[in-house]
């Protein structure tokens, strides 16, 4: 079955019950995003000079809380800890002969990737991250090289890094970059179907494609069920279609030396992802694993679950406040920001919310800090910034 950009699926509600504590930034700290940092070091100096030592680098902004809420007080006496939504990331990577590259003296970009690869599946910092892989384009065979289906099921299923991180290594190591073709078309329609249907079958998970690729799109045929393959309209249709279902299953691109970068930031934004990740010409293997570290952490997703005592109606929606943290710091209350114009986090759906969604403030420095903590605090009047 094609996806079809028009076509709509009636997907579960994002999120369900898991078992999960704690949120782990995703992004190295060289990845782009700022870091936030504090030590003891930092508290005395601004202790002795008079100034004021704000151990999530003012993350939690300058809200007007005259009488924070006190998680020992009577009001707060439950909390729990947050429950994040995890990530399942679909990997289709180019496998085509331009990636061999034609200077022997030089490392393919085949290999470059396999290296980084390699590094990213093996990192600490992604424990926990479900991914699958597959390459294209795929052995021409009986099915019709139009057929998205074909490109849907992953050479190598899905599993949590990084004990899937041996899988994922003996799959690209047995694989060679021989493709006589581009076909981005179907490869990305297939993730795509998988995605959605990865997102319909576990409602409490978050769903991304990564599609990574050195070309622009060639073949598989004149004509795809009446789309020109070759044409990136087409194909950002898809990206857009995926990133319209509910959940969104987002399509990130990491677009490596001799890329067509105009087609590649266009399929991205359709994706939901605004740009594609471009690595450069010199050191591809650690701009690889630098680029695999960005999408991850932007993939993951900033929600936790609206705590069972809440959505049961024990506790009212206005009596919820979050204890926030990175990296060890004191948590503290991170107010609420229905607006989210700063740091801060809001329901989804005011009128019945189902996840407390971070807002993109404080969701960057959380996938920026190796840590960062969150835990919900039950009972005492929410603080609005």
């Amino acid at each position: 079955m094609r996806l079809d950009p028009l076509r709509r699926f009636s997907l579960a509600t994002l999120l369900g019950l898991a078992a999960a504590a704690g949120f782990h930034g995703a992004c190295a700290p060289d990845s782009g995003f700022g870091s936030l940092s504090s030590s003891s070091e930092g508290a005395s100096e601004g202790a002795g000079s008079g100034g004021s030592f704000e151990p999530d680098g003012g993350l939690l902004g300058d809200a007007p809380i005259d009488i924070p809420p006190d998680p020992d007080a009577a009001c707060g006496l439950v909390t729990e800890e947050a429950v994040v939504v995890p990530l399942n990331l679909y990997i289709m990577m180019d496998k085509s002969s331009s990636m061999a590259g034609d200077d022997p003296t030089v490392e393919s970009k085949w290999e470059s990737a396999k290296a980084g690869l390699t590094a990213f599946v093996n990192s600490a910092r992604f424990a926990g991250v479900r991914v699958a892989l597959r390459f294209f384009p795929r052995e021409a065979d009986g099915v019709p090289a139009c057929d998205q289906n074909a490109y849907k099921t992953p050479l190598v299923p899905f599993g949590p890094l990084p004990g899937n991180a041996g899988a994922i290594v003996e799959a690209i190591e047995a694989e060679r970059p021989d493709g006589p073709s581009t076909p981005i078309y179907p490869a990305l329609g297939g993730a795509l179907l998988q995605g959605i249907e990865t997102a319909q079958n576990h409602p409490g998970e978050a769903s991304a494609v990564l599609l990574v690729t050195d070309g622009k799109p060639q073949g598989p045929a004149a004509q795809c069920g009446g789309a020109n393959p070759e044409d990136p309209a087409a194909i950002a249709a898809l990206a857009a279609a995926g990133a319209r279902y509910r959940p969104p299953v987002r399509t990130f691109v990491i677009g490596l030396p001799g890329v067509d970068q105009s087609i590649a930031n266009q399929i991205a934004a359709a994706g939901g992802t605004d740009a594609a990740v471009l690595v450069a010409s010199t050191n591809i293997a650690r701009e690889f694993e630098r680029a695999l570290a960005k999408v991850t952490g932007e993939a993951l997703p900033c929600e936790v679950e609206v705590p069972a005592q809440v959505t049961g109606g024990q506790v009212a929606f206005n009596d919820v406040n979050v204890l926030f943290g990175l990296d060890g710091a004191p948590q503290d209350i991170l107010p609420q920001s229905p607006g989210c114009d700063g740091p801060g986090w809001r329901y989804d759906d005011p009128s019945a919310p189902k996840a407390l969604v971070l807002c993109p403030d404080t969701c960057n420095a959380a996938r920026d800090a190796s840590v960062a903590k969150i835990q919900i605090l039950l009972g005492c009047e929410t603080v609005i910034r």
